[in-house]
């Protein structure tokens, strides 16, 4: 596929590819490559490594998408595998500067299940004026890589040896804990956002076997999105790494690592369509028709309170979707109970510019 039909033009004064192949509407990721000056070219070792890291940086998006987790062992499902090996395309571009473009193809409704005809489609849920379309598996997963990574990216900026507080002088009594545990511990409660955000330990390995590929000195990706009726269109996202957060970024990698990873971890993508206030008027039950993985219909019941309880008001009275993380236990009647972590869908999928 060639990227000669991506010319730039600009929306609201700002340069910008539109996001569109002659297959249909597909988001668009761009890798420019900065390198030794000599010699000129790309050489098949540092093409191979960088085509490799992508892959396997899509990935670990693709596997946050179903459930984020600070790392991810065992065989991959078959929705990540079609999403790579399918969903994907490579292309050579001809933008000044850059390496080869990404094409995302995007579904235009996420299918019903196969096994079961007449299934109201997952693409929008419930049926009516009220409906939400919900964005396609590739637009979550490719809107999760783009924040994955700019949260890397600060993430090592803050993480270098040389920006790590030190701990504290002094002996310590014998009640308090040691200041190296003290601190792992608060490590450790930081990293959970960034894997709420889709980083993990296999992401940070792929992007560090790109940015150790041969010659690189600089990554730079840039993610263009396709414009579909009934969803936001993201604003352009831009996030580099250079050789010098290798080490930053190896030890990222291993503290994602050493995390202990939760249970089954689910990720429900939908709409609130019932929210109950609790007995004690302190937070409530929101009720979500969604999507699990690529197009699974699914109904659940997620407990919130606090700030969780206003984001679920503002779904519910706004329709704006919805992203429930944790573990997903089955009921009677087709209804699902989800413990765990619930969030504006926009923090994760994408707002309007």
């Amino acid at each position: 596929m060639s990227a000669a039909g991506l010319p730039p033009e600009t929306v609201g004064g700002v340069a910008r590819r539109p996001a569109a192949t002659d297959e249909g509407p597909a988001d668009v990721l761009h890798l420019k490559v900065e390198q030794d000056a000599t010699p000129a070219g790309v050489s098949l070792g540092q093409g191979r490594a960088l085509l490799a890291g992508m892959a396997r940086l899509l990935q670990a998006a693709a596997m946050a998408v179903i459930g984020p987790a600070p790392r991810f062992a065992g065989r991959r499902p078959d929705v990540v595998k079609a999403f790579v090996e399918q969903d994907v395309r490579f292309a050579h571009t001809d933008a000044a500067g850059s390496l080869l473009a990404v094409f995302v193809r995007l579904d235009d409704d996420p299918p019903a299940a196969p096994d079961e005809p007449g299934r109201r489609s997952a693409g929008s849920w419930p049926a009516g004026p009220a409906a939400v379309r919900l964005a396609p598996f590739q637009r979550r997963a490719g809107v999760l890589t783009a924040g994955a990574l700019v949260a890397v990216a600060e993430a090592v900026g803050e993480h270098r040896a040389g920006r790590r507080p030190a701990p504290p002088a002094g002996p310590t009594t014998p009640t308090a804990p040691a200041p190296g545990a003290e601190a792992a511990g608060r490590r450790a409660e930081a990293l959970r956002p960034l894997v709420a955000r889709g980083v993990s330990a296999d992401l940070c390995d792929a992007l560090l076997a790109m940015v150790t590929a041969p010659r690189v000195r600089t990554l730079e990706f840039s993610f263009y999105w396709a414009q579909r009726a009934g969803l936001d269109t993201p604003a352009v996202v831009r996030a580099a790494l250079h050789r010098a957060d290798a080490d930053a970024l190896a030890r990222l990698r291993d503290e994602l690592a050493a995390l202990p990873e939760p249970r089954h971890p689910t990720a429900v993508y939908g709409q609130v369509t019932r929210l109950d206030r609790g007995d004690d008027g302190e937070g409530g039950v929101a009720t979500i028709h969604g999507v699990v993985g690529r197009s699974t219909p699914r109904t659940v019941q997620v407990a919130v309170s606090g700030p969780e309880y206003d984001d679920a008001i503002h779904a519910y009275r706004t329709r704006t979707p919805v992203v429930a993380t944790g573990r997903l236990l089955r009921r009677r009647g087709g209804i699902h109970v989800l413990t765990g972590r619930f969030s504006v869908a926009t923090a994760i999928v994408g707002a309007g510019p």
